[in-house]
Parts: structure tokens; sequence; C-alpha cells
């Protein structure tokens, strides 16, 4: 028999170990929950990609971090996204995959995440819906006391920041619906415009199943368009010129 996970004070989201064991066994118990339906084309072969949506606490802060995408990248340049790539064949398994890629981009070691669980694997919006990717929970076990200390690939990477988690899943917050791709399935937009970025498409839609999940609010599953209501997808501005900096993106050594 499973014993219940300790709860965590509802008054106040704290990244304690009641928080962590909370998110990680509502996060195992449905694992195998599917969440949402795409469907992948099988006549060609079905690629792996991986992404890590990290926890972690800033100044005492509970928080997700994201990255920008340098504008130097062929596709997604300069969007809101969470640490991640395309499964190498010598990777053992999409975890670490996306343990890879969230060191080779911010230079964040393995050892310093615990990892949560994982959540619905879903299709990349490519040409022909072979790229599957598989979302994964962590939790950035040392705090960052500041963010522009955060060092990154320039490469991958434009900036680094984080939203806190109480913003996230505070109802009334910088936030609206839009539809996913052509989808029946709709999700928030966060606009953060002390970073002068939005999140969406992908990442949001992960980060929204993923806190819905742990926290229990509202329904299992991806959030269904309501028969009738005409949710229009979420346009991106144009992708501005990647500012140069120096003094956080390093190269690894």
């Amino acid at each position: 028999m499973m014993t219940p996970a300790p709860q965590p004070n509802p008054h106040k989201l704290q990244l304690d170990r009641a928080f962590l064991d909370m998110a990680k066994q509502r996060l195992e118990e449905n694992k195998h929950f599917v969440s949402h339906h795409f469907d992948d084309c099988t006549e060609l072969p079905l690629r792996e990609a991986a992404v890590l949506m990290p926890l972690c606490i800033v100044k005492g802060v509970p928080s997700v971090l994201f990255t920008v995408r340098s504008t130097k990248l062929r596709s997604h340049r300069g969007e809101c996204s969470f640490p991640g790539g395309k499964r190498d064949p010598t990777d053992v398994n999409c975890l670490e995959t996306a343990l890879r890629e969230m060191e080779e981009e911010v230079f964040i070691s393995p050892k310093d995440i615990e990892i949560l669980g994982e959540y619905t694997p879903m299709p990349m919006p490519n040409r022909n819906c072979t790229m599957r990717v598989q979302p994964y929970v962590g939790f950035i076990r040392t705090p960052i006391d500041d963010i522009s200390n955060i060092r990154f690939n320039p490469d991958e990477v434009q900036k680094v920041f984080t939203i806190p988690l109480e913003d996230l899943v505070n109802p009334e917050k910088n936030k609206n619906l839009a539809r996913f791709r052509e989808s029946k399935y709709v999700y928030p937009v966060w606009h953060v415009e002390e970073e002068g970025c939005t999140v969406w498409g992908m990442t949001a839609f992960i980060m929204d199943g993923v806190l819905r999940r742990i926290m229990k609010r509202g329904p299992m599953g991806a959030l269904v368009c309501p028969e009738g209501v005409d949710i229009p997808r979420y346009r991106a501005p144009p992708i501005p010129e990647a500012p140069v900096v120096e003094a956080v993106a390093q190269e690894s050594t």
C-alpha cells in the first residue's frame, strides 16, 4: 500500500521535501495517463527528443527556469523553451538526453538535478510529425543567488530567466488561452513583460499540464476548447536580433 506523500503548506508554495515528494508521487501515479492525443505519422521512422522542465529556487523564491533560444539556431529561434533536444545514438534513454542537453545549454550537471518524474510525450510540430518529445520534470538542488550568474552556451541560448511558481499557478496572472496548433486543445500563454518575451507553444502546453497534474487544479488531461468557442492560435512577433552578452555567456571549459 502506497504511503501518502506529506502535504505542503497550501497557502505558500515552497520547494521543500514535502512538495518535492508530493510532486514525485503525483507524477508517478499518473505517468501512464494520456492527457492528450496527437497522431504520429507512421510512414516514416519516429525520432525521439526530450526536454527538462527545471524547478529551482532563486533568491529564496520557488521558480521555473527557462531559456531563450539563440537567434543563431535554424529552428524556433528566439523562443522561450526548456532545455532539451534530439536524442543522440549514444544516449541510453530520453532521460539521459534531457540531462545531457541541460548541461550543454546551461552547464548544470546531472548530479545537481533531482528528477521528479515525467509527463505525457507529444509530437514536435515538424513537417512530417515524426519527432516525439518526452518531457521530464526536475529540481535544481543548488539554490540560485542571482539568475544573471547562470552560465550558458551562447551558440544555443540567448539568455536564461525564471518565473516564480506562484505566478504560474495563479489564474489571475498575465496569461490567456491560445489554441494548440490546429488541434482541439487550448493552453495558457504567459506574457513575461520584464523579460520582453512570451512563453507559448509546446513549452507552455507542457508546463500547464505538469503544473495542473502536480497541483491537482483543473482537469487531469489537456484543456479542450469549448464547443462553439473560437480561440485562435498564438502568433509570435518577429524574432529580434540577439543582444551581445559577454558577462555570463561563456564557453564550456
